[in-house]
């Protein structure tokens, strides 16, 4: 009896990983559930390979599941989209973008130059007043970070880290 951990190849036809039993329409074959590589006749068959198979079928399980997670998702951070057009912001963001300290939001400096080609002086965002000098952008700074707000937060920290802001 010959026992195989790997997809039987060959003109088509399948046959159980554990008694080389070839696929018909008298015997159906089965896929192990887990990692679709092999077949096969019966769960008999299935239990007797299963020393064999277990060590294979886990390292495809996690091939499969790997696959799968880096296969989705956003490529670039939720924050390097701009708010208003939404539309990624171009790298490096800091030079390609003004940081409004009201709303705590980065806005591309194309909305910027269209809100200002406007006459609009207020944020994009918010439609508050910009703040006029340092001390004022850093009280509402710290308005934002005892409402607990998680961006304000690392934002005054940064600014604590480099020494901006005359901090």
């Amino acid at each position: 009896m010959m026992m195989r951990c790997v997809p039987v190849e060959g003109d088509g036809d399948e046959a159980c990983a554990n008694c080389g039993k070839l696929g018909s329409d008298a015997v159906k074959l089965k896929n192990c559930t887990a990692c679709r590589l092999v077949k096969y006749c019966g769960v008999d068959c299935q239990r007797a390979h299963r020393k064999l198979h277990k060590k294979v079928c886990k390292q495809r399980v996690a091939e499969l599941r790997d696959e799968q997670l880096y296969s989705q998702g956003l490529k670039r951070p939720e924050g390097d989209f701009c708010p208003i057009c939404n539309l990624p912001i171009p790298l490096p963001t800091d030079s390609h973008s003004c940081f409004m300290s009201c709303c705590m939001k980065q806005i591309c400096l194309g909305c910027d130059y269209a809100a200002q080609k406007k006459g609009m002086s207020d944020c994009l965002f918010c439609r508050t007043p910009i703040a006029d000098n340092v001390a004022d952008a850093l009280a509402r700074i710290q308005a934002r970070v005892l409402k607990k707000d998680p961006e304000a937060i690392s934002f005054l920290g940064r600014k604590y880290y480099h020494g901006k802001f005359g901090l």
